[in-house]
């Protein structure tokens, strides 16, 4: 078989050994075949070849994230198999349970008493619900929260969350394993979290480092490890899709954001709130603040009319539509059904008042924020903050506050990166002031949810920035691994205070910024010290690195160069 010249390509050139042989395998497809036949090869050949360079192109590019999903597999098999060897030969997750978690650490010569607040909820009620959604019991009605499984009666109550929970539910058991296919889900939706969370944290601080980092705090955080990835609460999914679906905002696709947010929604009720900052963003019209030229005309509009103008009622009315024919096509069926459905699901937004302004709760109680005055011994004082978080003044003051702030944030088109910022950020601090002031109380495994949020915004900057670029700090790696041992370490009575502690932080990021700048400052001193002491090898390490991104640099353009001029020569080919 005669093969066609390699166009002067050897070895001999700035390729590899490896790169030169991708090459020289074109040629396999090259024979004296009719000039049709030729074609069609030479497409093959293209085609292939094109796609062998992207993945080779996505490997450089995204190595150090491979790396770390690698090495985060690993740990969380660890932590998952451990859960399947405790579910499997124990029976204190076949019967309704809890485990505090407690422990004693010694660190430094000191004693850390440590709750992390377990819960066999997966066995209570997710493999309850499972089950009977595959025996046909329908999710609201009153046989669903009863069940004979395996010689135990396992009563439940009602099922009060959207239908995708308990669908979710119902697919996990069909995995065919021994029982522990809906914590392989859970465990699986919270370990994909990582690539929105590298996605979102890239595209806004424009810059590729601080993705991989926040990809790694989330992987590596304490908070995930134990509540998804041992205990199997269900947190996962919800966050998954949200976080999934602001990734599309920032790539600018509105109608698979709307519809991953959505989905989020129908897994959980707390989702609800995630979805104000959703909305704002797309009733607002992305505004170009450089551009725009004030006329004698715009200034004699009136009231109403500047009050309608940043707003894009059409393309929101829109997404509306997408919504209703979406949510309402998974909803419908179970509301025709069951028409106590919506009942059923207000139950979870639901409170109760205190029982004692003198003790707090039994361990199955969520905590709420007057429990802290009851822990510190004001009884007048828990009694005023029950009222008004149980009738929830609190917490809907709160949240259309901050609401507010969200709705007069200039949607900057030449800002984007910003204002997205600003954005997610509001939603961080809106939704930790929900899990404050909410009547029905938390978990600590609620906290998963804050997660991404501390990952993304793990420095100063990152909160307080105007810039569309930020820089990689040492911040990033330790900050979100501790804001989330602030609230799993300490005892359920009092690690509400932490989280008091954390919104108040964000609150004042930029005096704290500030203060852990001056902090910095002899280490900043001492480190120009050094790299002025040690020129030769900082200058190696840059000649390293600029080597690199040179092959880098060579090797793809020669290979595109390779693609353009194929390309080009087969269009003359089918011309002639």
């Amino acid at each position: 078989m005669d093969h066609l010249p390699l166009r002067n390509f050897s070895c001999n050139d700035s390729l590899d050994t490896g790169v030169w042989f991708l090459l020289q395998s074109q040629t396999l497809f090259r024979g004296s075949a009719s000039p049709y036949n030729m074609r069609i090869a030479k497409r093959a050949e293209r085609f292939l070849f094109s796609w062998a360079v992207r993945g080779l192109r996505f490997l450089f590019e995204h190595v150090v994230l491979i790396l770390i999903l690698c090495f985060a597999a690993l740990v969380w098999n660890q932590v998952f198999h451990a859960a399947v060897v405790d579910f499997t030969s124990s029976t204190f997750w076949r019967t309704r349970g809890v485990w505090l978690g407690n422990g004693e650490l010694d660190l430094f010569g000191y004693t850390l008493v440590y709750q992390f607040e377990g819960y066999t909820d997966y066995s209570f009620y997710y493999f309850h619900w499972g089950n009977n959604m595959l025996r046909g019991v329908m999710p609201y009605s009153p046989g669903f929260g009863y069940i004979e499984l395996d010689g135990f009666v396992n009563e439940n109550g009602a099922y009060i969350f959207p239908p995708l929970t308990a669908i979710l539910y119902a697919v996990g058991l069909m995995i065919p394993v021994d029982g522990w296919g809906i914590g392989l889900l859970l465990a699986v939706f919270g370990y994909l979290t990582a690539l929105p969370v590298y996605g979102i944290a890239k595209q806004l601080s424009g810059n590729r480092r601080v993705g991989e980092v926040a990809a790694f705090t989330y992987l590596m955080n304490p908070n995930v490890l134990y509540h998804t990835t041992f205990a199997w609460l269900n947190t996962a999914p919800f966050i998954f899709f949200f976080f999934s679906g602001f990734y599309m905002l920032t790539k600018g696709k509105r109608d698979a954001a709307t519809l991953l947010i959505v989905t989020a929604a129908l897994f959980k009720q707390t989702a609800w709130f995630l979805g104000i900052p959703l909305v704002i963003y797309l009733i607002l019209k992305t505004q170009y603040p450089s551009r725009i030229i004030t006329s004698a005309a715009e200034r004699t509009k009136g009231f109403l009319e500047r009050i309608a103008e940043p707003l894009d009622i059409r393309q929101f009315m829109i997404s509306v539509l997408i919504v209703f024919a979406f949510a309402g096509a998974i909803i419908f069926p179970f509301f025709i059904a069951q028409p106590n459905m919506l009942i059923n699901m207000r139950l979870a937004m639901g409170g109760f008042p205190l029982v004692s302004l003198t003790d707090p709760p039994g361990y199955g109680s969520p905590m709420r924020l007057q429990i802290l005055a009851v822990v510190v011994g004001m009884p007048v004082l828990a009694q005023i903050l029950d009222g008004l978080v149980y009738y929830g003044f609190l917490l809907w003051f709160g949240a259309t506050l901050i609401a507010g702030f969200m709705f007069i944030q200039t949607k900057d088109g030449d800002k984007k990166s910003f204002y997205l910022r600003r954005l997610l950020l509001l939603t961080m601090i809106m939704m930790l002031w929900v899990h404050l002031t909410g009547p029905r109380g938390v978990y600590k495994y609620y906290f998963t949810l804050f997660a991404p949020f501390f990952s993304i915004f793990s420095s100063a900057q990152m909160v307080t920035s105007r810039d569309e670029t930020v820089p990689f700090s040492l911040s990033m790696l330790w900050l979100p691994i501790a804001l989330s041992l602030m609230i799993l370490i300490p005892p359920r009575n009092v690690y509400l205070f932490s989280v008091i502690l954390i919104l108040v932080g964000y609150g004042l990021a930029d005096k704290i910024g500030t203060f852990w700048s001056f902090v910095k400052a002899p280490g900043r001193y001492l480190a120009a010290q050094l790299s002025g002491r040690l020129p030769r090898a900082s200058f190696i390490l840059k000649d390293i690195k600029t080597n690199l991104a040179a092959i880098h640099s060579g090797i793809f353009a020669t290979f595109d160069y390779y693609l353009n001029e194929d390309l080009t020569n087969t269009h003359s080919t089918d011309n002639t």
